[in-house]
């Protein structure tokens, strides 16, 4: 014979909050992924910008075409990922928000119990709470619109900050034909300078 086994209330708020927690976890173990992930992006394309130098030294051409090319592709992907990144944790932020709406009515609730309420003045006030979430909402579409718009903007900035390959090249050749220690180091500092100083500007944009 089977038994059905039914959960009680407080079982089930158990569980809810147990799954809720879950879904956080995930979430921000994915931010976390991707944090690491760029941070191995970033050291493959240092590689890659010494393997175009040497190529270039050695005068490989063709190779050193090649491993320039892995290393602005790199410059372009993480740039993309840190945005990405950016807009995600701002959406769990917005959801860890929303999640409290169920706790404050929960915690209603249990006031509900121990207060004793004229319904007709009741229903005024949450009418007019309607209404205002009503307001609200429209709010929110308004702020949403200018949200992505700003992404937008964001996106085009974000990669017209990044060097082109016909400035990357010349500065790879400059390097190559320089000094370790001298002027080579000062022309890939500028260059990672601009890179680097591209992103915190639309960083600033998207803040």
């Amino acid at each position: 014979m089977a038994f059905l086994f039914i959960k009680t209330k407080k079982e089930k708020e158990r569980a809810v909050r147990k799954e809720r927690r879950r879904a956080y976890r995930q979430a921000e173990n994915a931010v976390q992924d991707v944090k690491d992930r760029i941070k191995r992006m970033e050291k493959d394309a240092g590689a890659d910008w010494q393997k175009a130098r040497e190529a270039l030294k050695e005068g490989r051409q063709a190779a050193a075409q090649r491993a320039l090319t892995s290393y602005r592709a790199a410059q372009v992907l993480t740039t993309k990922l840190e945005q990405k990144r950016w807009v995600f944790e701002q959406y769990l932020m917005k959801m860890e928000t929303a999640g409290t709406d169920a706790e404050f009515a929960t915690a209603l609730a249990a006031v509900n119990k121990v207060t004793e309420i004229n319904p007709e003045r009741v229903e005024d006030v949450f009418d007019t709470a309607g209404e205002l979430l009503g307001e609200q909402q429209d709010a929110d579409r308004f702020w949403s619109a200018l949200y992505d718009k700003e992404m937008e903007g964001a996106s085009g900035n974000l990669e017209d900050r990044i060097p082109s390959m016909d400035e990357l090249s010349r500065a790879l050749e400059q390097e190559a034909a320089a000094e370790i220690g001298g002027a080579g180091a000062k022309t890939a500092s500028e260059i990672e300078g601009r890179i680097s100083g591209g992103r915190e500007r639309v960083r600033e944009m998207l803040k």
